[in-house]
C-alpha cells in the first residue's frame, strides 16, 4: 500500500487503483469505528448501563454532524483530483480552503442550533428519565468537539484525493489507538467516568 502519486492516477488501471485507494480507506474506517465498541466496553464494565445508554443517545448527533464533514470532503476531493490531474494547484488549494470554510459554517450552526435546543433534542432521541442527565452533560462535550471530527473526516477524504490512502489511513488509526489508550487512563485507572 504504497502512496499513489497523482501521476499514477491518470495512468493506471483503474481496478489497481481502486483497490490501492479503497482497502487503506475501508481498514481506517473500520477501525475508527471500533472506537464505539471499545468505548462500550470501558463504560460499560467500569461506569455502568446509564452511561451505555447516555452514550447511544449522543451517538446519532455526532455521527450527522461528522456525516456533514465527510459529505463536503467528499465533494470537494473529487473537485482536487481533477484540478490536480490538470495540474491546477491554485484551484485544489481555493477548493480545500472553501471545504473548510464549509465545514466550519455548517458545523459550528449545527453546534449552535445544538446546544440551543438540547433539552428538545436529548429526549428525542431516548435521553429519558434517568439517562437525561447524563446524556445531557454528555452530549454538550461531544458537542463542543464535533466541528473538529467533522475537520478530520473532511481532510481526511482530501488526503486520499491526493494520492495518499496510506497516509490517510494512519491519520485514522492514530486517533482510535489514543482513543484506547485514553479510555484505559481515565476510566479505569484515574476512575474519572465518561
Amino acid at each position: 500500500m504504497a502512496k499513489v502519486s497523482s501521476d499514477q492516477l491518470g495512468a493506471e488501471p483503474i481496478g489497481k487503483l481502486l483497490i490501492r485507494q479503497a482497502v487503506p480507506a475501508s481498514i481506517g474506517i473500520l477501525v475508527m469505528s471500533l472506537n464505539i465498541l471499545v468505548d462500550t466496553i470501558f463504560v460499560g464494565n467500569w461506569i455502568g448501563s446509564i452511561a451505555i445508554a447516555a452514550i447511544n443517545v449522543v451517538l446519532p448527533v455526532s455521527f450527522f454532524i461528522a456525516a456533514l464533514g465527510m459529505a463536503i470532503g467528499i465533494g470537494g476531493s473529487s473537485i482536487i483530483s481533477r484540478a490536480l490531474g490538470a495540474d491546477h494547484k491554485e484551484k485544489a488549494l481555493k477548493t480545500f480552503g472553501n471545504q473548510i470554510t464549509l465545514t466550519l459554517l455548517v458545523t459550528i450552526s449545527m453546534v449552535v442550533l445544538g446546544l440551543y435546543y438540547v433539552d428538545a433534542l436529548i429526549p428525542a432521541f431516548g435521553g429519558k428519565g434517568a439517562i437525561f442527565d447524563p446524556a445531557k452533560i454528555y452530549y454538550i462535550i461531544v458537542l463542543y468537539g464535533v466541528p473538529f471530527l467533522a475537520l478530520c473526516m473532511m481532510g481526511n477524504t482530501v488526503i486520499r484525493a491526493e494520492g495518499k490512502p496510506k497516509f490517510a489511513m494512519i491519520a485514522m488509526i492514530i486517533p482510535s489507538i489514543g482513543n484506547l489508550v485514553l479510555d484505559y487512563i481515565f476510566i479505569y485507572v484515574l476512575n474519572w467516568g465518561m
